[in-house]
């Protein structure tokens, strides 16, 4: 295999699903009033998919430098290691710099308040995977993906997008769907997160990775996995019944499906051998972005009618 092979097989591309669920999650709390934008979305899109990259290339790099982590048993294997880690590094910075470049674009769109956003997620990709203790080395990791994921994806989203229609005043409707949404996305990430560290738990244990799952043993992790899900379920359906969607409960499908999904995973994780684990990180994964990506169309079909700034192609 070559060095860019095995480089990019460990970089987790599939989590990327989670940024980009949480997007579209955000964009349909727009849309419920009317505000969606297509260019701040894919702006905001843009951004979340490069920082992940960054983030993901950044630790395995970190991992690499100092073998420590689940990855001293899968270090890379190639030739050249001084050119992978290289690669890795050099990945990193690039990836970041494009998402920094999305990230200008958007504080152009949304103002001086989305640099502070960037300037957190930043600091927060920096003590999550790197420095003298990576918070995803302890149990405190899942705290890391459920608020970049949860509330600053979700809602940054959505607020930047509202924000361009400034003669319709901020209002308890158009920010609400977006808090309760970002807890929603936040647990799903947290789950998502969860079924990696399962699926490396006796590597993690073996190399004193002592991950959410490695302190509380496999049967609790399986027990918070499944209670996350009934809570983002209670939480969506709390949101739908307080603003009032009158959707006759197309609103809260999305929500059934993936704890349906979320039921199947977690009892695969109770009866599929050790060694299959790994087929359920990209099941959680995809989760995450059905659940954005079916938020976000039925709100846009049934939400307010468009009143979006910006046109395309003349339409």
């Amino acid at each position: 295999m070559s060095p860019r092979q095995s480089i990019l097989t460990h970089v987790r591309l599939s989590s990327l699903m989670m940024g980009i669920g949480c997007v579209f999650a955000g964009t349909a709390c727009a849309a419920i009033g009317g505000y969606t934008e297509l260019l701040p979305a894919n702006l905001c899109m843009i951004f979340v998919i490069f920082a992940q990259l960054a983030g993901n290339f950044y630790f395995r790099y970190f991992n690499e430098v100092h073998a420590c982590g689940n990855h001293i048993d899968s270090r890379i294997n190639s030739h050249s290691k001084s050119y992978s880690k290289t690669f890795l590094k050099e990945g990193s910075i690039a990836c970041a710099l494009i998402a920094a470049l999305a990230g200008l674009s958007i504080a152009v769109s949304g103002g001086w308040w989305t640099l502070m956003v960037g300037i957190f997620v930043a600091f927060a990709g920096w003590i999550t995977m790197g420095g003298n203790m990576p918070l995803l080395r302890t149990p405190y990791g899942v705290i890391a993906p459920f608020i970049l994921f949860g509330p600053v994806c979700v809602i940054t989203t959505a607020l930047i997008q509202i924000e361009r229609h400034p003669e319709h005043p901020l209002s308890w409707i158009d920010v609400a769907p977006a808090l309760y949404m970002s807890i929603v996305m936040g647990l799903m990430c947290v789950n998502a997160t969860m079924v990696y560290g399962y699926n490396n738990y006796y590597r993690n244990k073996r190399n004193s990775k002592e991950t959410l799952v490695v302190a509380v043993g496999k049967k609790f992790a399986r027990v918070i996995f499944l209670l996350n899900g009934v809570i983002y379920t209670a939480v969506t359906i709390v949101m739908c019944q307080q603003l009032n969607f009158s959707l006759k409960g197309l609103d809260i499908v999305p929500s059934i499906l993936c704890l349906l999904i979320d039921i199947y995973i977690w009892y695969q994780m109770r009866t599929l051998p050790r060694e299959h684990h790994h087929t359920l990180i990209d099941f959680a994964n995809f989760n995450v972005l059905l659940m954005g990506l079916l938020t976000f169309i039925i709100f846009e079909i049934t939400g307010t009618p468009d009143v979006s700034t910006m046109s395309f192609f003349g339409l």
